[in-house]
C-alpha cells in the first residue's frame, strides 16, 4: 500500500537550503556595499551613518550563525576525520551515530541556551540601533541553533554515515 502522504523532508530540506544560501548571500552582499558606504561616507564627506557599525556586527553575527547551520547541512562543519577513516566501515558508522549524537546534544543544548539568552534581553527592554530592540537581533542565536539541531538529528535518522559520506559502500 502505497503511503498517503509521501516523505517531503528531503525536498523540504533542499527548498530550505536555498532560501537559506540566497539569505546568507544577500546579506553578504548587503555587507560589503553598506561597508564600502560607510568608508566612503567617512573618508570623502567627514561623516558616516552613527548606527552603521552596530548594524554591520549584527549582520555578521547572522551571517556567521546561518553560515554554520549551512555548514551543517553540507556535512562541512569542523570535525577530526582521521579515526573513522582508520576504522572499518562498521566501527566508522557507530562513530558517526556517536558523533551525530554528541552534535544533537551539544546543539540543542546551544538552542535552549540561546533562547533564555533572548528572554533576558527581552526582559531588559535594551535597543540595538534604530528603535529595534536587542533581542530581535539575537534570535539568530536559537534560529540557528535549531536549525543544526534538525539536521543533525535528521542525519542521525536518514543518513546514519552522514558524517563519513566517503566510508559508504
Amino acid at each position: 500500500m502505497k503511503p498517503r502522504f509521501p516523505n517531503r523532508i528531503p525536498d523540504l530540506s533542499r527548498w530550505f537550503g536555498v532560501l537559506e544560501k540566497w539569505v546568507i548571500a544577500s546579506l553578504v552582499i548587503f555587507l560589503v556595499v553598506f561597508s564600502f558606504l560607510q568608508i566612503i561616507l567617512r573618508n570623502f564627506f567627514a561623516t558616516g551613518l552613527v548606527w552603521g557599525d552596530s548594524l554591520l556586527r549584527q549582520i555578521v553575527l547572522w551571517v556567521c550563525l546561518l553560515g554554520a547551520a549551512r555548514a551543517a547541512a553540507d556535512n562541512k562543519h569542523i570535525k577530526i576525520d582521521l579515526l573513522p577513516k582508520l576504522l572499518p566501515p562498521a566501527g566508522a558508522r557507530v562513530l558517526g551515530i556517536i558523533s551525530n549524537l554528541f552534535a544533537i546534544v551539544v546543539s540543542a543544548t546551544l538552542f535552549y541556551a540561546s533562547i533564555t539568552f533572548v528572554q533576558s534581553e527581552m526582559s531588559s527592554g535594551t535597543v540595538a540601533f534604530l528603535d529595534i530592540p536587542n533581542w530581535w537581533l539575537q534570535t539568530a542565536f536559537p534560529l540557528s541553533f535549531a536549525i543544526m539541531t534538525l539536521r543533525f538529528g535528521y542525519q542521525l535518522v536518514e543518513e546514519p554515515d552522514a558524517s563519513h559520506g566517503d566510508l559508504k559502500e
